[in-house]
């Protein structure tokens, strides 16, 4: 890598992704940049991907005091009770820290897991045929209405 590269870097403890609620994530961050930045700071937070508007929730932000040019320091977060990390067909909620050096320099990203399995809680595994199709649920004067909530056969 040469030397004027910009770059940022985050390490948790044994490379570890996945955690379960109320544990502590650590590692080490390290930045090299071409100017003292004002700033670096990371970020805990969760966020919605998919259909319709994107939520964001910063739960935690470390700021580290007097950056230099190039270092590396060390970090903790206890992590919440939820919410948990989880992909559906419409949306996914995921977790992840993210690592801002400077106003203009590097940023880097990685996702974590957070659950009580610490792995992420996968929607269409738990799908089964009892459960209620999405496409037909109607609202206002119908012939049939539906009472279970089960699938109805279909008619040709």
């Amino acid at each position: 890598m040469e030397s004027s590269q910009e770059h940022a870097e985050i390490r948790t403890e044994f490379d570890n992704r996945a955690f379960v609620p109320g544990e502590t994530v650590r590692g080490t961050v390290a930045w090299r940049v071409t100017e003292t930045p004002r700033t670096a700071s990371l970020r805990l937070f969760c966020y919605t991907e998919g259909r319709g508007t994107q939520d964001v929730e910063i739960v935690e932000t470390r700021d580290f005091d007097a950056p230099t040019s190039s270092e590396e320091r060390s970090f903790e977060f206890v992590l919440p009770a939820g919410p948990y990390s989880f992909s559906g067909k419409l949306v996914s909620l995921l977790w992840a820290l993210e690592l801002v050096v400077g106003d203009n320099g590097p940023v880097e990203r990685i996702e974590i897991v957070l659950s009580p399995t610490a792995e992420e809680i996968d929607l269409y595994r738990h799908a089964h045929e009892d459960m209620p199709e999405y496409n037909t649920i109607s609202f206002g004067k119908k012939k049939e209405r539906r009472r279970s909530g089960k699938r109805q056969p279909e008619v040709p």
